[in-house]
């Protein structure tokens, strides 16, 4: 299923030394763009940061903003930010993130199911590295759906 929903529009690349709220902003641009989610819905992630602190960073050098579906989500979808340089969530973690997905559903059930399918993707810190070290984001889709596809194998 996620891999219906990596698409080169939706995923960003950075070089520049940015901030977790920038990186909340940025990631979430794509969904906006398309209509997925509403701008309620960034200022959500963003509250919820600043509220429940750096929960967000699911596993090392990746973090998962998320809101709820009431807080502005319109449809599916996920976006990606890509950054060489460490995002710190200075504010409320000492934790590096080099990679940001960002999931909107409005739809509980096709949250859970995204959640898991994500969860393909970082499971392991060896698939995490080698997404971190794409340089393109024709790369980085192709090794996510090699990834992807090969967990599912394992799992059968």
């Amino acid at each position: 299923m996620i891999a219906n929903y990596l698409k080169k529009d939706y995923l960003t690349f950075t070089e520049q030394k940015i901030d977790w709220k920038e990186a909340i902003e940025i990631v979430a641009k794509p969904l906006l763009l398309n209509k997925i989610i509403l701008p309620t819905y960034v200022d959500a992630m963003i509250k919820t940061v600043l509220t429940m602190g750096d929960y967000i960073i699911i596993v090392p050098k990746v973090a998962m903003p998320h809101a709820r579906p009431e807080d502005g989500a319109l449809g599916i979808g996920v976006s990606i930010l890509k950054s060489t340089k460490p995002i710190c969530f200075e504010e409320v973690s000492d934790k590096e993130v080099f990679l940001v997905i960002c999931l909107a559903t409005n739809d509980n059930q096709k949250h859970l199911e995204l959640l898991q399918q994500v969860s393909l993707l970082i499971d392991e810190e060896e698939k995490v590295n080698q997404l971190i070290e794409t340089k393109t984001e024709e790369e980085f889709i192709v090794l996510a759906k090699k990834i992807i596809e090969e967990s599912k194998e394992e799992l059968r």
